[in-house]
């Protein structure tokens, strides 16, 4: 289920579905990340679900194709109990400006994109996230300190932010 329990995705994402298809790849040569997506929300206190071992495309943000922004989040981590599992995002920063990114949508169209920016943000700084008014896919994950609870790492201390832009 790609949807939060008990809420439907808005009625103009059913039509970006139909028409544009859903994100269900993302191809970044440059640091070897090959992944499938899972489609996403937010959980009921309105934090988002982020999968503990796949790329997340939030479903409440575009499709690929429609002019607007695509989010996609996910770990930079290794989990503690699976420590042989990669962190879907764990070479993120590593992506330069210029490298070419590619998400695949369920109906075989590929949507390429130029990384274009990387930017730190606080975990509180939510509007790369949202609505833009033009078409770019940012790419949501962590960095920075760690932030310690009970012998682990829970979080860290600033988001980075991957921002490609499409290629015509």
């Amino acid at each position: 289920n790609c949807h939060p329990p008990n809420q439907l995705p808005p009625p103009n994402q059913l039509v970006q579905a139909a028409v544009y298809g859903n994100p269900v790849r993302i191809v970044a040569d440059t640091i070897g990340l090959n992944a499938p997506l899972v489609g996403v929300g937010l959980d009921a206190n309105n934090y988002p679900i982020v999968p503990d071992h796949d790329v997340a495309w939030y479903n409440r943000s575009a499709h690929p194709g429609t002019g607007e922004n695509v989010v996609l989040w996910g770990h930079v981590l290794r989990f503690r109990a699976t420590p042989n599992i990669p962190a879907p995002f764990e070479r993120l920063k590593e992506l330069p400006i210029g490298a070419p990114i590619t998400l695949y949508t369920d109906n075989d169209t590929a949507r390429r994109y130029v990384v274009s920016d990387q930017i730190w943000a606080q975990p509180h700084e939510v509007g790369h996230i949202l609505p833009q008014g033009y078409e770019r896919l940012t790419l949501v994950s962590c960095i920075g300190d760690a932030v310690i609870a009970n012998g682990g790492v829970v979080d860290m201390s600033h988001r980075l932010i991957t921002i490609a832009m499409p290629v015509e």
